[in-house]
């Protein structure tokens, strides 16, 4: 059975352009979550994910069954963000979308960065939500893209792999100097073992 993501993307492949209101629906939320990862301003990351919008309207055509949606739309937003991130070189300060995004955001990166308590759990203050996201924002742009789907979308390593073009393994190994790089920033115990995050696909 076609998931539903994929019919919708099909039927706009085929010239149903009335779909692609619910294509913006369904997309729209996650694509500003990744941005936001990525670059920590809210504007820029709703600036974006309506670029994707526009990017993936373009090149509907180029859609084929076989193209899991995810991969399809995030590969767009990926080389979006690879000529933003070009163009613009800005690390701007990391801000909040909302609190229901911070929180979700939150509880998976202290999955991740945390080992018995996460830094969010053991202080419980309302500024060490703005650390975590200043110290995501402090890791090299490599590792910052695939916690943004890692993270922000909970796919697995080979999903990520195929958006981002690289190997598995290279997933992995960023993931893990990722979380090392995390755990140094917030002052959290590097010599204990942290968790495997979202684990292999």
């Amino acid at each position: 059975m076609t998931h539903p993501d994929a019919e919708l993307l099909l039927r706009l492949a085929a010239g149903e352009v009335e779909v692609f209101d619910r294509i913006v629906d369904r997309f729209e939320r996650p694509l500003v979550r990744y941005f936001h990862a990525l670059c920590g301003d809210p504007q820029l990351a709703e600036d974006c994910a309506q670029e994707v919008f526009v990017r993936l309207f373009k090149a509907r055509e180029r859609y084929t069954p076989d193209a899991a949606p995810n991969t399809f739309v995030f590969r767009i937003a990926k080389n979006l963000w690879i000529d933003v991130y070009r163009s613009k070189r800005a690390r701007p300060e990391a801000t909040s979308i909302d609190a229901t995004s911070d929180d979700e955001d939150e509880d998976r990166a202290s999955n991740l960065v945390g080992s018995s308590r996460s830094p969010i759990e053991a202080i419980g203050l309302a500024e060490d939500q703005q650390r975590l996201r200043a110290a995501l924002l402090e890791l090299p742009e490599g590792q910052r893209a695939v916690l943004a789907l890692a993270i922000g979308q909970s796919m697995k390593y080979e999903r990520i792999a195929e958006i981002l073009g690289i190997p598995v393994g290279t997933v992995k190994s960023r993931v893990h100097a990722a979380v090392a790089n995390l755990r140094k920033l917030l002052g959290v115990d590097v010599d204990a073992d942290p968790k495997k995050g979202p684990g292999p696909a």
